[in-house]
Formats: C-alpha cells, structure tokens, sequence
C-alpha cells in the first residue's frame, strides 16, 4: 500500500502525530485561532497560542475539554490541519488514520471525526479508545486471552480498563479528571491561601517540584506571584498541597477498584502477575504509581515515556488494522 499511515492522539491539551516510518511529526497545543470563520484563514497549534496573543481579529478555540470534544467544528479544522501536517496537501494515495480518543466519547462526536478525516482525504479512517492505544504504545500484547490493566491520565480525563483478546472487558472513564482539574486546584488552593495569582508555568513548576503523593519530607519552593498591589513573592510548602493531591488521586483508586471488582477472576491472575501500566502525562505524578499499588495489592509499572504512550499505540494499530478492525471504530 502506498499511502502514509497516520496516527493522531487527540490530547485535551496536546495533540500528537506519527506517521508510519517517519516517526513523531508534530506535537502541537490543541488549539485553533479564526478570522472570519473560515477554515483557510485559521492557524494551529503553537502558532495559533501567538498569533492570537497579538492579533484582536483572531479568535482563539479549543476544540477540546475534559477529554471531550467541546467544539466539533474546531476540531474538523484541527484534524485537517493534522492530516496536512503528516501527509502534505497533494496526495497522489490517500493515507491510513488512526485516532486516539476517550473511551466514552459519544457516537455522535465519533462520526464527526471520522467524517472529519475522510473530508481531509483519509483512505480509511478509525478511532482507537484511549485505554487500548495507550496499552500498545506501553508494549502490552493484546492479542491472546491474558488480561491487562491500564491506568491513563491525560490532562482532560482519565481512563481506566482492563483489556484481552484486542478488546476492553470492564473500564471506567473519568471525564474532566486529569492534570487540568490538578493544575486548578493548586491555582485556587494558591489564591485562597497566599492572596497570589500564579501564571500556567508557574503553577506547573510548583506541580512538578512541590506534588507527592504520600508521605514525604516536606519541600519548600519560593515562587513569584501577582496580587493587585503588584508582584509579590511567596513560600509554598508540599504539605499544604496534600488535599488537591487526596482530592486528585481518591476519584482514580475507586474507579479502579471498579474495574477490578467487574474483571472475571482469571484475568485479576493475570494483572496481578504482570501489574498495572500506568501511563498518560498525569502518570509523571511523583509517588502516584506506589499510592495505587498500596491501594490495590498490585504492583505499578510507569512506562518511561507515559506521554508518548498513545501516540505510539496509534502508530502500533496502523500496523495491525486488518487485526484490530473489530475493536475499532471506522469508515473507508
């Protein structure tokens, strides 16, 4: 066959592509900016972030929220621009796509994007939960009768399923819980304690050097922020971080028990022999993989690269569509 093959990870706030021998060719901000609502006068990604910073007649859209397609005109434009980004505007042979979407988006949000895509000059285009695709880009061999368990938190939701034979037996899908809802409630926590507003990076500095889940030896962290007398600068401690972090991780261990209390017995050997993955950008949580494998009895496995893992899944379903075809979603 001739054609590229594309794979897409539809990210709340990332959106990834690979293509078949080429390997990542972008990684973008799921953002879109307009002028005029036409689709030939807007710009994407990281691009679109800038230009709508200094152009007042663009307006700035993210297709995505929660892990959910909150604007499906947004997100046809997105997919376009995608498919031109991986494949190149003239096409002589029209590419292969595989998307990577949330678990329980819904049907009709589904047949948007896989029209969005053919519209954009796919050959073939299908739809891969975000569970399974993770749980190939984590190098999980989905296609005998042992079972598996992925845990993926991205920054919109986050996915839980325990997969065998190619296809998910129980899952539990968590929408609007991810790294966002974490990253706000340390920007609320931050404004009601210290009277300061911290700007994204900031925020994600304290997030990074600051946040464990379990117990530690308390970390400190000077941090500069904004009051309405002017720039202040602040001492931020982890411990007072601990009740975003409970808030964060209570919401996962009860959806896992979920899944594993509607997993047949013989699979729960299975994941307790090979242990869960855990992947998604929310997986680089320090201390989260040991807090759920206290919670559970089952070891935690973080996959090196936990951002990358669905992007690589898409990438790995590309190769395996003929075999895969039953779990997918798709039109041709």
């Amino acid at each position: 066959m001739l054609g590229k093959k594309v794979g897409i990870d539809l990210g709340t706030t990332t959106t990834r592509i690979i293509v078949k021998g080429e390997g990542m060719t972008g990684s973008e901000p799921t953002a879109v900016a307009i002028r005029g609502g036409e689709m030939h006068a807007a710009v994407f990604g990281a691009a679109a972030l800038e230009a709508a910073a200094d152009d007042p007649e663009l307006h700035l859209r993210r297709p995505m929220a929660g892990g959910n397609i909150v604007d499906p005109t947004a997100a046809r434009w997105l997919i376009n621009h995608a498919m031109i980004r991986a494949a190149g505007r003239q096409r002589i042979f029209k590419p292969d796509v595989v998307i990577a979407v949330m678990s329980s988006l819904a049907g009709a949000l589904r047949r948007g994007l896989l029209e969005a895509a053919a519209l954009a000059g796919a050959r073939t285009v299908y739809l891969l939960d975000a569970p399974l695709a993770s749980a190939m880009g984590a190098g999980m061999q989905l296609s005998g009768p042992n079972g598996h368990l992925v845990i993926d938190i991205g920054a919109g939701k986050t996915d839980i399923a325990a997969l065998a034979l190619e296809g998910t037996v129980s899952g539990r899908c968590l929408p609007g819980h991810g790294g966002e809802r974490l990253h706000g409630c340390v920007d609320d926590h931050v404004r009601s304690a210290h009277g300061a507003v911290l700007d994204a990076a900031t925020i994600e500095e304290v997030i990074a050097s600051l946040a464990r889940v379990g117990p530690h030896e308390e970390r400190r962290l000077d941090v500069g922020g904004r009051t309405d007398a002017g720039e202040v600068s602040i001492t931020i401690t982890s411990t007072e971080l601990a009740p975003c972090l409970e808030s964060h991780l209570g919401p996962i261990l009860v959806a896992v028990e979920a899944v594993l209390a509607d997993t047949p017995a013989r699979l729960i050997a299975d994941i307790k022999r090979e242990g869960i993955v855990l992947c998604g950008g929310g997986a680089r949580l320090e201390g989260l993989e040991r807090a759920i494998a206290a919670a559970t009895g089952i070891e935690v496995h973080r996959d090196s690269q936990p951002h990358l893992c669905a992007v690589r899944g898409t990438g790995y379903a590309l190769d395996n569509l003929d075999v895969l075809k039953r779990a997918l979603m798709y039109i041709r």
